[in-house]
């Protein structure tokens, strides 16, 4: 197989991939959603894909999996019942008298911050938030969210092929350490929050 019959494998078969790796893969790895969005944006850059539709994939996938934790959540289910579990009793409340006084402005903050962005679905499902205003406020959020994300991935691409024109395997590998080093920053974050 040519490089280029490589390349145009990639960009056939990799959207539908890229939406179950939201849709599923992702929820179930340790692996944050922001270093998937930020990979994806390099790696369109990478292999010519579509930005585009690369964003419309992991945004589809991610809504898909925030719709369906909401309605699990709003009939009541031991997977939803055992995550909030873990969250602060006193955060819980709050958000929840939150998401009652001023749904959209704390559905928002909520699906922008890393953690609370992975229980925004269950707790709107639980304080009974009418599923269009969530789909509605979730699905703006999400999108901006993934724009940016996959935005830094793209840029970090072109700023190293600037500066590393000749060095690929540098250029990769300075980019594993970026999101290595990133997703460290997040856990010492989320860890913080949480405590």
């Amino acid at each position: 197989m040519q490089h280029n019959d490589l390349v145009s494998y990639i960009q056939r078969f990799s959207y539908p991939g890229i939406y179950l790796w939201f849709a599923i893969g992702e929820q179930l790895t340790p692996v944050p959603e922001e270093i998937s969005l930020i990979s994806i944006g390099y790696i369109s850059k990478n292999f010519s894909l579509n930005p585009f539709i690369a964003g419309l994939a992991s945004l589809a996938g991610l809504l898909s999996f925030d719709n369906f934790l909401f309605f699990i959540s709003k009939k009541g289910n031991k997977f939803s019942d055992k995550l909030l579990r873990k969250i602060n009793s006193k955060l819980l409340d709050k958000i929840k008298n939150d998401l009652k006084t001023k749904p959209v402005k704390t559905l928002t903050v909520m699906a922008l911050v890393p953690k609370l962005r992975f229980i925004s679905p269950i707790v709107s499902g639980i304080s009974d938030i009418s599923w269009k205003i969530f789909l509605l406020v979730n699905s703006i959020v999400t999108a901006f969210y993934v724009v940016v994300y996959m935005f830094l991935g793209a840029f970090f691409h072109t700023q190293l092929s600037r500066l590393f024109h000749k060095i690929t395997i540098t250029q990769h590998a300075i980019f594993i350490v970026f999101l290595i080093c990133f997703a460290i920053f997040l856990a010492v974050v989320i860890r913080k929050t949480s405590k």
